[in-house]
């Protein structure tokens, strides 16, 4: 991730008719990722909230869009206001969950993700949205990485059998944020934490945790008592065994492979490939 300076309504690639639209003012740009660009705003108000606009390449990201509608701000910011590939969203602050692991450790972080679990599977008078993204499409890139000569096939090919598997024998599929970890979870000055950048999918809640097993990066994610404790507090929480939990972990650490390996690359992608094999490595030993 890449951050700038202060915006101007000059920046090229600000949306200045949101400006308008929205009434908003002072824009100034927080993050550009690869897949949109984040500018803080001031509302007519006097509140601030967080301009998203998404690049092409993360066009995928409007079915977070629809689970945020959805979601209504519990457990997670609130969608404003949409138009096409930009929304409007609540401030959720700028203390991070991961910044809270770096000085605390699980102790501290785990609770709060504990606490936030029942808030975004709660059930909602609303019928689910229609825009939702399966897990069986969510999984195609490790599907075809499978399929491919290369130093991960072999990897590939477990985790996608392990997929599979778990696909056909879901018990219930309800609406997910699909990218729950410590970087999407942030402190507001209400002393609120909040869940931020949902992926918008659709599946077996036990999916929900699988990103936090190789998050934030660091030796501990490799210390088998952490792996099976998160997996044993979560357990409940979504109504699952710790072994389904750790299946859907392996599995995943592998699709961030996959991502990773798509064009274009760069050091961060690298990094990435080599911790997630070795999440995914260690992950699967544990489940043999």
């Amino acid at each position: 991730m890449s951050t700038d300076a202060k915006a101007t309504p000059h920046d090229p690639h600000l949306r200045t008719d949101l400006l308008a639209l929205w009434r908003l003012q002072s824009p100034e740009l927080i993050a550009d990722t690869h897949s949109s660009r984040l500018y803080r705003v001031r509302r007519a108000d006097g509140s601030s909230a967080i301009l998203k606009q998404l690049k092409p390449e993360g066009h995928y990201e409007r079915a977070g869009f629809a689970y945020l509608a959805w979601r209504e701000g519990h457990g997670t910011v609130r969608l404003l206001a949409q138009d096409d590939d930009a929304c409007l969203l609540e401030d959720a602050g700028t203390q991070s969950l991961a910044a809270l692991h770096k000085a605390e450790g699980d102790a501290a972080a785990t609770p709060i993700l504990c606490q936030l679990l029942p808030l975004l599977h709660a059930p909602s008078d609303r019928p689910f949205p229609q825009d939702l993204t399966t897990l069986e499409r969510h999984f195609r890139c490790l599907f075809e990485l499978a399929e491919q000569d290369g130093p991960h096939r072999e990897m590939a090919n477990w985790a996608a059998a392990e997929a599979r598997d778990l696909l056909n024998h879901q018990t219930r599929q309800i609406p997910l944020h699909g990218d729950l970890h410590h970087d999407n979870v942030l402190k507001g000055a209400d002393g609120t934490w909040r869940v931020i950048d949902p992926h918008g999918l659709i599946g077996d809640p036990a999916y929900e945790v699988a990103n936090i097993f190789g998050n934030p990066g660091g030796p501990h994610l490799f210390a088998p008592e952490r792996v099976a404790a998160l997996a044993e507090v979560f357990a409940p929480l979504l109504d699952c065994s710790p072994l389904r939990i750790l299946r859907f972990a392996g599995v995943h650490a592998v699709v961030s492979i996959a991502w990773s390996l798509r064009p274009p690359q760069s050091p961060e992608a690298a990094e990435n490939i080599r911790e997630r094999a070795a999440v995914a490595g260690f992950i699967r030993s544990l489940i043999a």
